[in-house]
């Protein structure tokens, strides 16, 4: 498997028609109204890699929508409306949609999560049926496998006199882990979809298209309701990199091909309910602990 950098520091390094520039400084991320928090751990500002297949994988747990409690820059703003738009009906307005950002959830006494977003539809448009008010969870993408020789070769180019954006965007031996990036969220998405189910709202979960497809394969199979306009508690919304040719930028938007509204707890039944019976895992030859051998028929 393979993976190029498709943005470095928000730019497009595949088509870009200017030439991209090492970044030596801690600067403000263009994402958000905060420094780049990669920068300032001393790694390299890479937001976005691609796959040989043309598919996207964020890499950086700001790139798609941050989270921190900072004033919300005119791309998150956009972002985050789309999202309601795509939720709540294309009918609603921005002065519709109110948010609360990184909210304190308990969970037991001592025992804390943190919402990315609270968001309410306030307003008397959109849809009749389906929730107001949702936990908003952004899951973009997530670590690659040899991330240090992706370093290595982003390393190089920069102290490279003779630096072009297509050295930089040449092919180096990784690949998105999925498995990871759903396994850290398994918990958090079970716990906060349940205490927004339990309050009367609904749960909208914002990933990158490989996540969705991990995650679809899954569920495929069980023939989930389509529940877009009836009163749904789970919502599945997957983002795929859409640019124009030439253009110095990545876009990101809602793929309407890659989402799903259903039941929360019928999805989270789905994913536990894998597998079947194994008559043979309890038998045969066993070692004892004393050093005996044990055939259990």
């Amino acid at each position: 498997m393979s993976v190029k950098v498709a943005e470095y520091f928000g730019q497009k390094t595949d088509g870009n028609p200017n030439t991209i520039r090492p970044v030596t400084s801690v600067e403000n991320c263009p994402f958000m109204n905060d420094v780049c928090v990669k920068l300032k751990e001393g790694k390299k500002p890479i937001c976005t890699v691609m796959q040989p297949n043309g598919e996207a994988w964020i890499v950086c747990r700001h790139r798609l929508c941050a989270t921190k409690r900072i004033t919300l820059m005119p791309y998150q703003k956009e972002l985050l409306f789309e999202v309601a738009q795509h939720i709540y009906g294309e009918d609603v307005l921005m002065q519709d949609i109110a948010i609360r950002q990184e909210e304190n959830i308990p969970v037991i006494k001592g025992s804390s999560y943190h919402a990315d977003y609270i968001m309410k539809n306030i307003g008397p448009r959109g849809r009749s049926s389906g929730q107001k008010n949702v936990i908003l969870e952004m899951q973009g993408g997530g670590e690659t496998s040899s991330t240090g020789s992706i370093t290595r070769h982003v390393d190089y180019w920069e102290k490279n006199p003779m630096r072009t954006n297509e050295e930089l965007a040449k092919f180096v031996a990784a690949s998105p882990i999925v498995t990871n990036a759903w396994r850290r969220q398994q918990e958090q998405f079970l716990v906060k979809g349940n205490i927004a189910q339990m309050t009367g709202g609904g749960m909208v979960f914002c990933v990158g298209n490989p996540l969705y497809d991990y995650l679809w394969k899954r569920v495929k199979d069980a023939n989930l309701n389509d529940l877009k306009e009836h009163n749904w508690t789970l919502a599945i919304v997957g983002f795929n990199e859409i640019s124009e040719p030439g253009s110095s930028v990545l876009h990101f938007k809602i793929d309407p091909t890659r989402t799903l509204f259903t039941n929360y707890i019928t999805f989270v039944q789905t994913l536990i309910n894998v597998g079947k019976p194994h008559p043979k895992m309890f038998k045969g030859l066993f070692s004892m602990l004393d050093g005996e051998l044990l055939k259990s028929v």
